[in-house]
């Protein structure tokens, strides 16, 4: 069960839509397009298990995917409700038992709950974004080491 529970953890991390042939998304596209911004470069950022909040240009492509992914309010706001929903929604985690289920969202929830409580101290919404995948990766990560 443990593994299992770390499976859906690591692709409940990963965009569904993306596969080597096509790493990027049909939101991440449109936000390439829409912005103007360097395919190549974005991929290399993206690709990141730790991406820079550095880079304006993938801060506001973070931003624009994060808010056509429904992640984040038009304002910037983070909407961690609904980052909670996506994970819990990937296909993997449907085909769970009810009671591995059940501690599946249990272990999101607490995964999660640190990153909820990280202050944003910048005005970029893509930055904070940044901040709170990078919260948590290492969240899942420290949690993937206590399976082991």
């Amino acid at each position: 069960m443990k593994f299992v529970i770390f499976l859906v953890l690591f692709v409940g991390l990963t965009t569904c839509e993306e596969t080597t042939e096509n790493p990027l998304d049909n939101d991440k596209e449109k936000c390439i397009v829409e912005l103007g911004l360097k395919r190549d470069e974005i991929i290399e950022l993206d690709n990141l298990d730790f991406p820079p909040d550095s880079n304006s240009n993938y801060n506001k492509f973070v931003e624009c995917d994060s808010k056509k992914k429904g992640l984040m309010s038009p304002k910037g706001e983070i909407l961690f409700p609904e980052i909670k929903k996506m994970l819990l929604e990937v296909p993997e985690a449907k085909q769970l038992s009810k009671i591995t289920f059940n501690i599946y969202k249990h272990i999101i929830s607490e995964a999660l709950r640190p990153c909820e409580e990280i202050t944003l101290t910048t005005t970029d919404p893509g930055a904070n974004m940044i901040r709170v995948y990078t919260c948590a990766t290492k969240e899942i990560m420290k949690l993937k080491e206590s399976l082991v």
